[in-house]
């Protein structure tokens, strides 16, 4: 059993290389423990967004193999959603996407993109540099800061470990 010390969210903040560690390992803990729902979770206590997710690209269709809710409402409108509405769809394979506030946001508006979701950060979920067959995600219906570098970071490292285990969904 883990110690409130050990998943405090502002000590596994902490801009060090050992605090990412520290991360990864209460990270793959909560995996090992509880599944990807406990690590989407854990993921979701460090960042201010209400959904934490992973999506699984399904031609026009992104599909939310997991959601986690801060809010803890299940039957959600985000199980599905058409990638052209998706904001997931501006993540490549290399390069993760975020956005603020898509009401305001110059990029949203030049692509003429509206969407329920106004706060966005994701990166892909592929194999060594292969066309993204699914994401991983922080949004929210309201304006969010994105997350700090170190989180940017933590959640690239974090998605190996996501992405290993989910092999058996087919993501």
């Amino acid at each position: 059993m883990l110690s409130n010390f050990d998943t405090d969210p502002s000590f596994l903040k902490l801009s060090t290389l050992s605090g990412l560690n520290h991360g990864l390992a209460v990270l793959k803990s909560q995996l090992d423990a509880g599944g990807i729902m406990a690590a989407l979770k854990y993921l979701n206590s460090r960042i201010e967004h209400r959904f934490t997710a992973i999506y699984k690209f399904q031609g026009p269709t992104q599909r939310a193999v997991f959601l986690y809710d801060k809010l803890g409402h299940s039957g959600n409108r985000f199980n599905a959603i058409a990638t052209s509405e998706s904001l997931g769809r501006f993540i490549t394979a290399r390069e993760p996407f975020g956005v603020t506030d898509s009401a305001t946001d110059t990029f949203m508006k030049e692509h003429g993109h509206r969407s329920l979701v106004t706060s966005f950060y994701g990166l892909s979920l592929s194999q060594a540099n292969t066309r993204p067959t699914g994401s991983l995600c922080h949004f929210d219906l309201k304006p969010q800061t994105l997350p700090s570098p170190v989180e940017r970071d933590f959640m690239n490292r974090a998605r190996s470990l996501l992405f290993i285990r989910l092999n058996g969904f087919g993501i």
